[in-house]
Parts: C-alpha cells; structure tokens; sequence
C-alpha cells in the first residue's frame, strides 16, 4: 500500500479558502444592501403619506359634493399639508424625506370642481420626484414617481 507523502493530499490550501470566503462574503453583503433599498422606512412613510392625502381628498371632495363646503389645500415647504375648509382644519404631515418644490394653494370648489395643476415634490430617497396631476374637471388626480 503506497504512502501519500504531505504534499499530495487532496484539499484547499488556506489561501484558496481565504478567496472563496471573501467571494461569497461580498456576494452576501450585496444582497443584503439591495434587500434594505426596499424595505427602507423611508419609502414606507412616504406611501403611507399618498395613502392618507387620497383619502384626504376623497373627504374633501364629498365635502363639497355633497354640502356644498368649498376646501383650501395648502402645501409649503417645512410645514404639514393643510385642507381647510369652513368648520374645521386638517393636517396631513408631510414625511421627512419629501420636500415640495415650491408653495401651492389648491381650490376644491363647492361643486366639486378643481382647476388643473401639477405639484412636484421632490424624495430624498433615491433622488427621486413626485407630480401630484391634479386633472381638469371633477377632482381627479394621480401621483407618478419619477426617477431624477
């Protein structure tokens, strides 16, 4: 029966180990970052804060469909989005990471009618703009997120 001597045996040498780990140690930091670009709580915040101006709005135009209450939407830097109408205020607070491009004063009429306007705002979040489209007509609107 024939001896392998030490230098034949079959393995990794320690410098082949040190490459594969540093190969798979960067392939699972990558991913890990990329993982946490989508669930930042940022982002969260910011849809969460178009889920409650929807509903803001819906509010305020039923408002004024159906009481005939005209509201004011005021939207400036720094401060909180303000629908104000004849009985009360409400304020949306606008998330940390989103700043509006410039000051803007939105008219919901007591018919239910709004004059066509774009709003940008602009994320800290990948850099990216939001157009708040507010349609001719009946109150409608969209948000389109663009990249920068």
């Amino acid at each position: 029966m024939a001896m392998k001597s030490k230098l034949d045996r079959e393995a990794f040498t320690m410098i082949e180990m040190l490459i594969t780990l540093v190969i798979v140690s960067g392939i699972l930091i990558l991913i890990m970052i990329g993982s946490q670009r989508f669930s930042d709580p940022s982002l969260q915040t910011e849809r969460a804060f178009w889920a409650s101006f929807d509903s803001y709005w819906k509010q305020a135009l039923y408002e004024a469909q159906y009481r005939g209450q005209k509201t004011e939407i005021t939207i400036q830097p720094g401060s909180p989005v303000i629908f104000h109408t004849a009985k009360n205020d409400k304020q949306l607070a606008m998330p940390k990471s989103m700043h509006p491009k410039q000051s803007e004063r939105i008219l919901i009429r007591s018919n239910a009618t709004v004059s066509p306007r774009t709003v940008a705002f602009a994320s800290d979040i990948d850099q990216r703009t939001y157009r708040l489209v507010i349609q001719m007509g009946w109150g409608v609107y969209h948000v389109d997120r663009q990249a920068a």
